[in-house]
């Protein structure tokens, strides 16, 4: 018999704050859609499109300007209720400058191509509590100067399922550079973050969520 192939629209909202290390707050708003399409029971194929924007110089207003465009596949393995494999064989990403001067507002977007592998693994607690842990690597092609990078992430979350509809997470994941800069920069960022998602049928699912990303920054002397 063949599997129902099914295909499942999800729509992200995340209002991301960001602090830097050289003082003021920095506000991201994030958007994203992701189509996916099952292949078998055990493999589904995924493709995202993702729109960050920021807020401007002296703003608070956190769709003033583009932070970054976004297109990225995924092919997953699910290996079983606790497992699963995920590679990104391309992603296109177009980053703008994080605003930090007046300047910064009108620099042109650096063009990225990303490469991932990850697994995430699942450990139920209770009937409805799990907590997920999601490792994944990651190489970094920039066009230009910008040297290539191979980045580190590593995530921990909990999980709280209501039902078969609505579901809670709040979890950390953290950024490290691995090659392409030097010992200052390893540390690339950090995120916590909590998810509120809700699935009203089989074909579409919203995620709502929070994002507290901290940063380093090197302002010139």
């Amino acid at each position: 018999m063949k599997p129902k192939k099914n295909s499942i629209l999800v729509v992200l909202l995340v209002f991301t704050f960001v602090p830097k290390t050289v003082g003021q707050d920095h506000i991201n708003s994030w958007f994203r859609t992701t189509l996916s399409i099952p292949v078998t029971e055990k493999i589904k194929t995924d493709l995202e499109l993702q729109h960050r924007r920021q807020n401007d110089f002296e703003s608070d207003n956190l769709f003033d300007k583009n932070l970054m465009y976004t297109i990225r596949t995924w092919i997953y393995y699910k290996q079983n209720k606790d497992v699963v494999y995920a590679i990104s064989p391309f992603a296109y990403f177009s980053n703008y400058k994080i605003i930090q001067k007046e300047s910064d507002a009108v620099a042109k977007p650096t063009n990225e191509y990303r490469f991932t592998a990850s697994i995430e693994l699942q450990h139920q607690l209770t009937t409805k509590f799990y907590v997920i842990n999601r490792t994944a690597m990651e190489y970094r092609v920039f066009e230009g100067s910008i040297e290539n990078t191979t980045r580190l992430r590593n995530r921990l979350a909990f999980r709280y399922d209501f039902n078969s509809k609505y579901n809670l997470a709040i979890g950390d994941e953290i950024l490290v550079n691995t090659t392409g800069t030097d010992a200052q920069h390893m540390f690339d960022h950090n995120r916590a973050f909590t998810n509120f998602s809700y699935k009203p049928n089989a074909v579409v699912k919203f995620d709502v969520g929070y994002i507290y990303i901290s940063r380093h920054y090197y302002p010139k002397v």
